[in-house]
């Protein structure tokens, strides 16, 4: 900025001299929360080159990559070099709890690098994992298994409680970057099943994606699918589990490959101006019946 007289003030960087720190903080985080998928540090910069560094601390920083890890279902690094998620489910005051190891971890996070410091996981949490180890257990099983075959780049994470009842919550999430060719894509599913009466548990989860396309333009398709269903609490719960939540994930992936195929005929139509300058709404059936008749007629060409 040039330098001014007093009577033209120097403007803060978000441009606007109302906002209390607080306020720009919060708009940043909202910033970052809402990141495409393996961009949040490119957002993160662009936020403190907003609000400026005095107020985006490396404190502040932490905190809102934190958030945006925890709702996107972040894949951290572990010192033995495997991965685990971070989600709501493992958080605890001092870290967030890593059930895949033997035995369980609590891991101190660097949410900006996604690596981690370990020590042993112990007290009520502990206790609880091990008191549900029998439907725990088989489950995780089956669903890494389930999840090498289907989605080979997913990290899966399978906590589990027992208090008040048995709850078994799965989160799987998966990654994939490209931004060398303008794209990046995010998948995860979250799973939770809660025993009930007669030997019978509620299966209640969801799944979403976010899909970031930024070549000559900036789209993101972001879409959610949740189900419901009962399971029976017996010996092969883990191949019960995973079995429903493949039916599930075909149901989806089904769903949204009819949305790309009806994508330029209803989504792209109904963008187009209701009523063009004739006043008259354009006839999309009759476009339908002379782009027919011109196929036919190439084809009567070509015989």
């Amino acid at each position: 900025f040039a330098e001014q007289g007093p009577a033209h003030a120097r403007r803060d960087p978000m441009g606007d001299d109302e906002l209390t720190p607080e306020q720009k903080k919060t708009i940043a985080g909202n910033f970052v929360k809402m990141s495409p998928p393996a961009q949040q540090l490119k957002v993160v910069e662009d936020v403190r080159t907003l609000i400026g560094p005095d107020l985006l601390s490396s404190a502040t920083e932490e905190r809102m990559l934190l958030e945006l890890n925890k709702s996107q279902f972040g894949a951290v690094t572990l010192p033995s070099g495997g991965q685990v998620l971070i989600t709501p489910h493992g958080e605890l005051p001092d870290g967030f709890i890593d059930p895949t190891s033997k035995p369980p971890q609590l891991l101190a996070v660097n949410h900006s690098k996604l690596t981690c410091t370990a020590k042993p996981l112990s007290g009520p949490h502990l206790s609880e994992l091990q008191a549900v180890a029998k439907y725990r257990d088989p489950i995780d099983a089956a669903m890494r298994a389930h999840a090498s075959e289907w989605l080979p780049s997913a990290v899966v994470t399978t906590y589990g409680s027992s208090s008040p009842g048995v709850k078994i919550t799965c989160c799987v999430a998966a990654l994939a970057s490209d931004l060398a060719n303008y794209s990046a894509g995010r998948w995860w599913g979250e799973w939770t099943l809660t025993t009930g009466g007669g030997g019978v548990g509620l299966l209640v989860g969801q799944i979403k994606c976010n899909i970031h396309y930024f070549e000559d333009g900036n789209v993101q398709l972001e879409d959610t699918g949740k189900y419901q269903c009962e399971l029976p609490m017996g010996d092969n719960i883990g191949e019960a589990f995973a079995k429903k939540v493949m039916e599930y994930e075909q149901e989806w992936t089904t769903k949204m490959e009819d949305i790309y195929r009806t994508l330029s005929e209803e989504v792209l139509q109904s963008l187009r101006r209701r009523l063009p300058i004739t006043r008259t709404k354009f006839d999309w059936e009759k476009a339908t019946v002379a782009k027919l008749a011109m196929d036919l007629q190439s084809q009567a060409i070509k015989k």
